[in-house]
């Protein structure tokens, strides 16, 4: 006669010893009882701190709407219309880099020419975007250009920075 134990293990860690039973060879239960021994009660399992994250994770979605993308550089801007803007040829060196060469003054849209570190001369407008940081010619003079750079700083402040680009002085 062969003699089975069923066990029934509980994720906690904690043993019930179902019935214990003597099987013939038929399969049918035999009239002797067994003895019944208790079980050793199993030692906690270690569990690493990987585990125990993967485990707090359960049920999280993640969900992207409102979120930057992460492989897109923070460097670029994501507001409206920035992305409208290509990147001209004004745009190579920094605006104090660039000299100011001449001004037309006294037509509906003065111009200004500036010529950059390459002596490559480039005409601009109220309007245009000028150096790496997007500054912008915010007014045309008879003697100068205003150029425009906004920044945040780390809090979220806007910070408002005008150049100045002068005519060189003429001697005599």
């Amino acid at each position: 006669m062969a003699h089975t134990r069923f066990t029934f293990t509980l994720a906690a860690g904690l043993a019930l010893t179902g019935c214990d039973m003597l099987v013939d060879g038929s399969g049918q239960p035999g009239t002797e009882p067994a003895p019944v021994a208790a079980a050793p009660a199993p030692k906690p399992e270690k569990r690493s701190a990987l585990d125990e994250a993967i485990d707090a994770q359960d049920g999280y979605a993640y969900n992207p709407i409102g979120k930057r993308d992460p492989f897109r550089s923070f460097l670029t801007s994501d507001e409206p219309g920035t992305g409208d803007v290509p990147t001209g040829p004004l745009q190579r060196y920094e605006v104090d880099q660039y000299t100011l060469v001449g001004i037309v003054w006294g037509i509906d849209r003065p111009r200004a020419l500036v010529e950059d570190p390459e002596g490559i001369g480039h005409v601009m407008e109220v309007g245009t975007y000028i150096g790496k940081n997007w500054g912008k010619v915010t007014r045309i003079g008879s003697e100068e250009v205003i150029v425009t750079e906004e920044y945040q700083n780390i809090r979220g402040d806007l910070i408002v920075n005008d150049i100045k680009l002068a005519l060189p002085v003429q001697e005599g």
